[in-house]
C-alpha cells in the first residue's frame, strides 16, 4: 500500500523507556458533509461521523497539568461538543454524565470520580451544572462538590475551582490535510508551511469542563505521586465514549485506512471500553495497524502496543509546572504540539511537523505568553465563533 510506504520511509527502531509513543496524530476519517474531520479525540468512530446530530457526546480532549494558578493544585480541562455555536449548541445535553476518572494507585480501576451533569436549559439557554465526587464517602458535603449556572466560576467545596461552559478550542492542527490522507492511503499527510490550516481555529468554541483541585486529594498518599486519568461520556447508563491519550482510537484502532474491513469495525467497541481490559479486547488490533499502515515489524509492533495499551494518561504531579519540560506525555497542557510529537515519533522524524503552530496567543492564561495565569486556564470563548477550517 502506498500509504505504507510513505510512513514507513525514515523509519529507524525505537522505544525509549518511559515515553509515551503516541503514534496517534493518525487516522482521521473523510470530511462529511459537515466538513469535521476527526482529530485528538474528535469523530472517533462511527456514532459520530455527523457532529450537528450526535456530537454532544463526544469528546474532544483531556489535558491534566500543574496548575499554573495555585500552588500545589492540579488542572483539569475535559472538552465536548466540537465546534460549539456552529454546530452544536452552547448548552449541554442534560440527558448525558461527563465522567472524570483517576487511578491513582495503577490497578487501571479509577478510585475517584468527579461526574457532571446539567439540567435542560431553559429559553435563554440558562442551565445549572453539578459536580459530584465520588465515592461519595471519600469528599466533603456528601459528595456534592459544586452546583450553579453555566459560564461562572465555582468554588468547590474542600477546595478548589470550577467551570462548565463555553470555550475556545485550544487543539490545533491540520486535520483536513490528515482526514485526506487517511481516506485515500496515499499522498502525503502534512501540507506545507504557509499552506497547512488549523482545522480549529483560531476562533472555534467547544464546551468544557474545568476543575483545580488539591494534588493531595487525587493521590493515594504523599509516597505516591504518580496518577492515570481517563474521561467517557455516559447516556441511559451506556458509555458513549472513552478518551485519555489523544488520537489513540482514531490512529490505532481498525480500521484504518477506513476501507479496509479485515478486522472490523472497532472503533465503537473502543469507545464503550475500560482500561483494564484493553489489552485483552484490542491488543491484536493494535499490533495489526502498527505493522500494516506504520510498516514495524513484528517485535517493535508488539513492544509498542504493549506500551500503548492500556489508554491512560498518566502523570507524575511531582514535576512542577513548566513552560519548557513539563507536558505532554506526562500529562497535557493546552499549548502542548501533541501533533507533532506524534508525528516526530510516528516517523522517526521523518515528519517533524503538521506546520500549523500553536494560535493561541494569550487566550490561554498559563504565564508563558507575559500574562498572569488566572482560572479556568482554557481560552474565553470566541464573540463569533467559527466552523471547522480545512
Amino acid at each position: 500500500m502506498r500509504h505504507t510506504a510513505l510512513i514507513a520511509r525514515g523509519w529507524r527502531q525505537w522505544l525509549p523507556a518511559g515515553l509515551l509513543v503516541a503514534l496517534a496524530a493518525g487516522a482521521f476519517a473523510l470530511l462529511n458533509a459537515h466538513g469535521v474531520s476527526e482529530a485528538a479525540d474528535h469523530r472517533d468512530g462511527p456514532i459520530f461521523v455527523n457532529t450537528a446530530a450526535n456530537g454532544r457526546a463526544d469528546i474532544n480532549d483531556i489535558y491534566v497539568y500543574n496548575s499554573p494558578v495555585t500552588p500545589g493544585s492540579t488542572m483539569m480541562n475535559f472538552t465536548v461538543s466540537p465546534f460549539a455555536g456552529v454546530l452544536t449548541p452552547n448548552t449541554f445535553d442534560p440527558n448525558l454524565i461527563f465522567d472524570i476518572k483517576v487511578d491513582n494507585n495503577g490497578d487501571l480501576v479509577e478510585d475517584l470520580t468527579f461526574r457532571m451533569t446539567a439540567t435542560a436549559p431553559d429559553a435563554q439557554g440558562n442551565q445549572t451544572v453539578l459536580l459530584r465526587g465520588l465515592p461519595s464517602t471519600r469528599f466533603p458535603n456528601g459528595g456534592i462538590l459544586a452546583k450553579g449556572p453555566i459560564n461562572t466560576n465555582m468554588p468547590i467545596a474542600g477546595g478548589g475551582m470550577f467551570r462548565a461552559g463555553v470555550q475556545d478550542d485550544p487543539f490545533f492542527f491540520d486535520a483536513g490535510q490528515f482526514a485526506v490522507f487517511a481516506a485515500q492511503g496515499q499522498g502525503s499527510p502534512v501540507r506545507p508551511a504557509g499552506q497547512a490550516k488549523n482545522f480549529f481555529g483560531p476562533s472555534s468554541n467547544l464546551l468544557a469542563f474545568s476543575l483545580e483541585l488539591p494534588t493531595t486529594l487525587l493521590l493515594s498518599g504523599p509516597n505516591n505521586p504518580n496518577i492515570g486519568v481517563f474521561v467517557r461520556t455516559e447516556r441511559s447508563g451506556v458509555q458513549v465514549d472513552f478518551m485519555a491519550r489523544p488520537a489513540i482510537n482514531t490512529a490505532l484502532i481498525p480500521p484504518l485506512p477506513r476501507n479496509n474491513l479485515s478486522r472490523g469495525e472497532r472503533r465503537n467497541a473502543f469507545n464503550a471500553s475500560a482500561p483494564r481490559n484493553h489489552r485483552r479486547d484490542f491488543s491484536a488490533d493494535m499490533k495489526s495497524i502498527i505493522m500494516t499502515v506504520f510498516g514495524r515489524d513484528d517485535a517493535t509492533a508488539t513492544g509498542l502496543t504493549n506500551f500503548l495499551l492500556p489508554d491512560i494518561l498518566t502523570v507524575d504531579t511531582s514535576i512542577p509546572f513548566n513552560a519548557q519540560n513539563n507536558g505532554f506525555p506526562n500529562g497535557r497542557r493546552l499549548r502542548d504540539d501533541v501533533i507533532d510529537v506524534e508525528f516526530n515519533l510516528l516517523t522517526g522524524g521523518g515528519i517533524p511537523s503538521d506546520n500549523v503552530d500553536d494560535d493561541n496567543g494569550a487566550k490561554i492564561t498559563d504565564g508563558n505568553m507575559g500574562t498572569t495565569p488566572t482560572f479556568p486556564v482554557i481560552g474565553a470563548p470566541n464573540a463569533a465563533p467559527t466552523g471547522p477550517n480545512p
